[in-house]
C-alpha cells in the first residue's frame, strides 16, 4: 500500500491524533505496514471495541508541561518550564470539499494558539489518521493523507508496526509501534493503555512521542521529545485531567 499525497502532508499525532510531522510537496513515498487484528485474541479485541464512542460535544482537558534545558534557547539563557492547558473537543463529521470525503473531526484549543482541527476516520475497530486543518487561518488549506495512517485497532499487541513514512531521501522519517499494554497514572486516574510509540527524525534532530490510548476513553497522556547528538531540547508532557466521557 502506497501514500499518495493530494496535498503537502503534515500528519500530527495527537488525537493528537498527530504521529507524523512532515511536509515536502517532493516527498518519496513509502510503504506503509499495518499489521493489526489479525493477530489478536478475539477476546481482546471484543474489550476493545468500540475503541472511541463519542458524541458531539464530547471533550477532553489536559495539562501540558513543557521543559526547555537551560542554554537551549541561547547560550547561558536559563532552563525554561511552563504549564498550559489543552481541550480537545469532538465537533463531529466535517466536508473538507474537493471531492474528499467527510471524516470525523476534533478542534483542539490551546491558549494563544490558533485553532488546530485534528481529521480522522473513526469506527467501532479502528481509528485512521486524515491530516489537520487550520480554519481560523485564512486561505490554508486543510493537509492530507490519502490514504489514511492507522493510529489504533481493537486488539493492539506489543509488536506490532502501524506505519512507517519517509521523506528527502530518509532525512525525515517516522515509525509508530505498540510497546504494549500497561497501567498508566494521571490525574483524572488509573487506566489500561495501549502504549504507542514513534520515533524517528527530521535531519539531525531525534524526535520521541508516546502516547497512551485507552480503549472507549481515548488519548490520556503524551510525552514528545527533541534531542541533537544525543541532548535534549524539549520535552512536552500532557495529562488528562477532565474528560465527558464516560468511563465504567
Amino acid at each position: 500500500m502506497k501514500t499518495s499525497m493530494k496535498t503537502p502532508v503534515c500528519v500530527i499525532l495527537a488525537a493528537s491524533v498527530a504521529m507524523f510531522s512532515s511536509c515536502d510537496k517532493k516527498s518519496s513515498e513509502k510503504e506503509i505496514n499495518a499489521e493489526t487484528t489479525n493477530e489478536a485474541t478475539e477476546d481482546l479485541v471484543e474489550s476493545d471495541t468500540p475503541l472511541l464512542p463519542v458524541k458531539v460535544g464530547d471533550y477532553w482537558k489536559y495539562q501540558v508541561s513543557v521543559e526547555i534545558p537551560a542554554g537551549i534557547t541561547s547560550p547561558g539563557a536559563s532552563g525554561v518550564e511552563t504549564e498550559m492547558e489543552k481541550v480537545r473537543t469532538y465537533i463531529g463529521k466535517v466536508s473538507l470539499g474537493n471531492d474528499l470525503p467527510d471524516v470525523d473531526a476534533f478542534d483542539v484549543t490551546v491558549p494563544g494558539e490558533s485553532l488546530e482541527r485534528e481529521l480522522v476516520e473513526i469506527t467501532d475497530s479502528a481509528i485512521l489518521l486524515r491530516g489537520t486543518a487550520h480554519p481560523e487561518i485564512l486561505d490554508s488549506p486543510a493537509k492530507w493523507l490519502d490514504p489514511p495512517v492507522p493510529f489504533v485497532f481493537a486488539g493492539m499487541r506489543a509488536g506490532n508496526k502501524m506505519a512507517e513514512l519517509s521523506v528527502q531521501d530518509g532525512a525525515r522519517n517516522r515509525g509508530l509501534k505498540v510497546v504494549g499494554r500497561e497501567e498508566v497514572k494521571v490525574p483524572l486516574g488509573d487506566f489500561n493503555a495501549i502504549r504507542l510509540l514513534m520515533t524517528g527524525n527530521d535531519g539531525k534532530f531525534e524526535l520521541r512521542r508516546t502516547t497512551w490510548f485507552v480503549p472507549q476513553v481515548g488519548i490520556v497522556k503524551e510525552e514528545k521529545t527533541r534531542y541533537s547528538d544525543g541532548k535534549l531540547l524539549f520535552r512536552e508532557t500532557t495529562v488528562l485531567i477532565e474528560t465527558s466521557v464516560k468511563q465504567d
